[in-house]
């Protein structure tokens, strides 16, 4: 079974408590049986309470009626209905709440001329009509809404609602969750996830199949795509049975899907709707005949994991500047020249399948590449290790699923950006990445992700940026980067990792003699509260390694070599099975 998006820091030992943030609306029900108060389970051992709230009191005053409508948006299970009771006739035809979601820490209201409130929203944090993370675009200010307030009927209602859900912090906290919609890459080869905030329960099916049926973000053009045709919508709502199968009433388009393109709807609607718990099957059905083909288990497709399944799972080093690998927790050196040989490497990358070894040179000016085994039958030579670049100070290399190998030259200009394919190195359109002074790359299993380490005004500060392909995965640049906020105590970030394919493992020094492992979620919304469970390091680690395929061993290693994994209570255990002074350990990749 895949793992879950409330996803382990560390998959083998320490359970690390999930963020529970900031939700966004796809579609928002207004209407629908209404019972007052009814327990059902969420999935996940806790359980969730119906909250139907009140609708309009007779007689009430514009400021009292106003904040009775901010109660009504904490619905639960989420639902308009009482919502617009609140509203004016013509303005409850109208009110699209639908296109986003405003979480507020604070408000206040205040009484105007006119018959007009004024509606104060403080530490406020926003999300998209898909339930994206789009953090404070008001960079602190808030928001001021200026609510005008109508005699109808004899009783006061609101003419002008902001087109928004609007919802205390503490609501969302406790009634929604992470989830992930499932795209594919430019060349189809490999799922790609995009984090969404969902409401537990029984309307989380549905919200994530209307936001899958959206496609991609505009901006995301020619980093991801979608096999659910345009024009494809639900017809009514995603029913879940006893057994754990979803029924997907789709709209006639989906017929025009055929081949492997059916395949891969199927694969996306089985990834995005297999995350919720107790899920075990897919029924796709038109006019309630079922589609053909579309009756699949949830992991039925696992050879479109974006954790890269076919991948080695091998943990790779340098000894003395060789190449060395564990096989049954015994090192050993890989047979090929890279590790017969002594060429003085500081840092190695090894592609996925563990056929090709890359590595940077002593000076950081040379790069080179040759197969993991040599040539069969005679022991390496040096005219078996190409130079594939030559340059000022590389940093650590990566290989992504397409066999290409990626660089960062640090230059007296600042950081140029590379990608090698077929054996020529060519430097990749890369704002964010390019003159900036760059400490450390790593790239995405999928292919779709770069995230970079800056360091700027004495400060780390880590960007994502999305990787632009071709169909035969080629790179064509990068978008525009975003900054993640790495939450935590302050400090110097030592070094960067996959977890998961949507979440990073930061390894940060908040003190001289200390170390911390935080999660850092790929949209910017990572949640403090998720890094309680990791002890202080009592030292100062320099190397972290991890990686998104599940399960993995997340270990963080010394200056001098040694290194500690994580026991299930989240203490710190020496991994007596790797001697001192091993050096770059790094999975496939």
């Amino acid at each position: 079974m895949r793992p879950r998006v409330r996803r382990l820091l560390v998959a083998v030992a320490l359970v690390v408590t999930a963020g529970l943030g900031i939700s966004g609306c796809v579609s928002l029900p207004d209407g629908g049986a209404v019972r007052s108060v009814t327990v059902n389970d969420s999935g996940d051992g806790e359980t969730l309470v119906d909250y139907i709230p009140a609708g309009p009191s007779r007689d009430s005053g514009p400021v009292h009626l106003v904040s009775s409508f901010l109660t009504s948006m904490t619905a639960t299970p989420l639902s308009t209905r009482v919502a617009r009771e609140f509203l004016t006739a013509s303005s409850a035809r109208r009110w699209t709440p639908e296109r986003g979601t405003i979480s507020y820490g604070s408000q206040q209201l205040v009484r105007g001329p006119g018959h007009r409130v004024t509606l104060r929203l403080r530490d406020v944090v926003e999300l998209d009509s898909r339930g994206a993370w789009l953090g404070d675009p008001t960079s602190g200010r808030g928001h001021d809404f200026t609510l005008r307030l109508v005699r109808e009927d004899g009783q006061w209602r609101i003419s002008d609602p902001p087109d928004r859900l609007l919802v205390p912090r503490a609501h969302f906290d406790s009634q929604y969750q992470q989830l992930l919609l499932y795209f594919f890459d430019e060349a189809a080869r490999v799922l790609v996830p995009e984090p969404v905030f969902v409401p537990r329960g029984r309307e989380a099916p549905t919200l994530l199949v209307e936001g899958l049926l959206k496609g991609p973000e505009p901006y995301l053009g020619r980093v991801e795509e979608t096999f659910l045709p345009a024009g494809a919508g639900l017809v009514g709502t995603v029913s879940v049975s006893r057994s754990g199968t979803a029924t997907v009433p789709m709209s006639g388009e989906v017929l025009d899907v055929d081949g492997r393109r059916r395949d891969l709807m199927f694969a996306q609607l089985a990834w995005t709707l297999g995350q919720v718990p107790g899920m075990e099957r897919v029924r796709v059905t038109v006019d309630g005949a079922r589609v053909t083909g579309g009756d699949f288990g949830v992991d039925d497709w696992s050879k479109y994991d974006p954790a890269v399944v076919w991948a080695s799972s091998e943990v790779f080093g340098l000894r003395a500047g060789r190449v060395v690998t564990f096989t049954d927790d015994t090192e050993e050196k890989v047979s090929g020249p890279l590790g017969g040989l002594s060429l003085g490497l500081r840092s190695v990358a090894v592609d996925l399948l563990a056929q090709r070894v890359a590595g940077v040179r002593a000076d950081g000016g040379r790069v080179v590449e040759s197969d993991r085994d040599g040539v069969p039958g005679r022991d390496p030579t040096r005219a078996d290790v190409r130079t594939v670049y030559r340059g000022t100070d590389v940093l650590r290399p990566a290989y992504d699923l397409h066999g290409q190998l990626w660089l960062v030259d640090r230059t007296s200009v600042g950081a140029r950006l590379l990608v090698v394919r077929a054996g020529t190195a060519r430097a990749v359109s890369a704002p964010g990445v390019t003159g900036m002074r760059v400490s450390r790359f790593v790239l995405s299993r999928d292919g779709t992700r770069l995230v970079i380490q800056v360091r700027r005004a004495g400060r780390d500060e880590l960007f994502v940026s999305r990787v632009q392909r071709d169909a035969r995965g080629r790179v064509l640049g990068l978008g525009a980067s975003r900054r993640l906020v790495v939450d935590g105590p302050p400090g110097r970030v030592e070094d960067v990792a996959w977890r998961s394919p949507a979440s990073l493992a930061v390894l940060v020094r908040p003190s001289a003699d200390s170390s911390r492992l935080l999660v850092v979620e790929v949209d910017g919304s990572s949640d403090p509260e998720q890094n309680l469970d990791v002890d202080l390091f009592a030292g100062r680690a320099e190397r972290l390694v991890s990686s998104a395929a599940a399960p993995t061993r997340l270990l963080i290693g010394t200056r001098a070599g040694r290194f500690y994994s994580l026991s299930a209570s989240g203490q710190w255990l020496p991994v007596a099975r790797i001697k001192p002074g091993l050096q770059a350990l790094t999975y496939a990749g």
